[in-house]
């Protein structure tokens, strides 16, 4: 009988031990769910312009901070940075369209600088703790629209 008992008791104990591991791996994944107290904002870059030599070139847009609020999610950008829009030619084969997200944001005022063949394009875009923006450039524009 004592064999038996002490055969028992392991299983309780590795039942006991799985168990408060359980818990304690569950504990950690809860803690770690949040990102400091705020959503990841991300704004969204459209870009319409032209062929070039009949060939749509992609455009980096470049995204600088001018103003950044205080208490930004924690892995949320608050330095310069580069969007990518790959271009793609429209049905016409003259107009080039693309569209791209930005990477987390920082809450604050930034700006967005657009090289299109026709010439540099600017403009300055509010992200707010809630919501990011849209900035839609366009070939022959000097800044960009909503």
């Amino acid at each position: 009988m004592q064999v038996s008992w002490n055969i028992g008791r392991g299983r309780y104990l590795r039942l006991v031990c799985v168990t408060t591991g359980a818990i304690a791996l569950g504990t950690l994944a809860a803690c770690g769910a949040g990102e400091d107290g705020g959503s990841l904002i991300r704004s969204t870059i459209k870009v319409h312009s032209i062929t070039h030599d009949g060939q749509c070139e992609d455009v980096n847009i470049k995204v600088s901070p001018v103003e950044i609020l205080p208490h930004a999610p924690a892995l949320s950008n608050g330095k310069e940075f580069v969007t990518p829009v790959k271009l793609i030619k429209g049905e016409d084969s003259i107009s080039c369209t693309g569209e791209a997200q930005t990477i987390p944001m920082s809450p604050g005022k930034w700006k967005l600088t657009a090289n299109l063949p026709s010439a540099i394009s600017t403009c300055d875009r509010e992200v707010s703790a809630t919501a990011g923006f849209t900035a839609a450039f366009k070939d022959g524009e000097d800044s960009c629209g909503s």
